[in-house]
């Protein structure tokens, strides 16, 4: 039934081969090239933020990492076929036939969104990465790499990492301050209020 329920949301998704070029277009930059987005909007933020900004980087650099691994660990064991493997849908992005499940471009958005959502200060900009993890997502479907669940599940699996990566930030940021190797932020006491 998961799988039935998953092929016709794909089919429902997926552009045709007379869909609007403008359609297939906006989904394959998003598909194929948003990381250039990303990394606009990290590089913008981090010129706004300075300093502060390092921490959620790091963790978002840490729940890449550990979201890659849990995708390739998760392809090992669930090699799911892609849908042009199979001979559904239409592919408008060239594509190996690498595992389908999960999707590692909505694990790694998702982490990296997941990274700074997940810490106080930092969640407007958390909620703009979510959006572009959510287009990619979408894209993915749309331009035939990926069934629909499979992205649902790299946004599961990049939320998992990035909550795992902010457990082990904090706790290495409680470690090295106990040694006297990290300088608490102080605050004025204006931003209780």
């Amino acid at each position: 039934m998961f799988d039935a329920l998953d092929r016709q949301l794909f089919l429902l998704l997926n552009a045709h081969g007379d869909a609007p070029r403008w359609w297939i277009g906006t989904a394959y930059f998003f598909a194929a090239y948003a990381h250039w987005v990303l990394l606009a909007l990290l590089v913008g933020y981090a010129l706004r933020r300075g300093k502060p900004f390092l921490t959620p980087l790091l963790a978002a650099i840490l729940a890449l990492g550990l979201g890659a691994v849990a995708c390739e660990l998760i392809g090992e064991v669930w090699n799911r076929p892609r849908p042009f493997v199979l001979g559904l849908g239409f592919l408008h992005l060239p594509h190996g036939p690498s595992p389908s499940f999960p999707s590692s471009h909505a694990t790694a958005y998702s982490a990296v969104a997941f990274a700074f959502l997940l810490m106080s200060g930092y969640r407007a900009f958390g909620g703009i990465l979510l959006v572009l993890a959510g287009l990619v997502g979408v894209a993915r479907v749309v331009v035939g790499v990926h069934y629909p669940m499979d992205v649902l599940f790299g946004v599961v699996v990049g939320g998992l990492a990035a909550m795992a990566a902010h457990w082990v930030v904090a706790r290495a940021g409680r470690r090295y301050a106990a040694r006297g190797m990290i300088v608490p932020p102080q605050t004025s006491g204006k931003e209780e209020r």
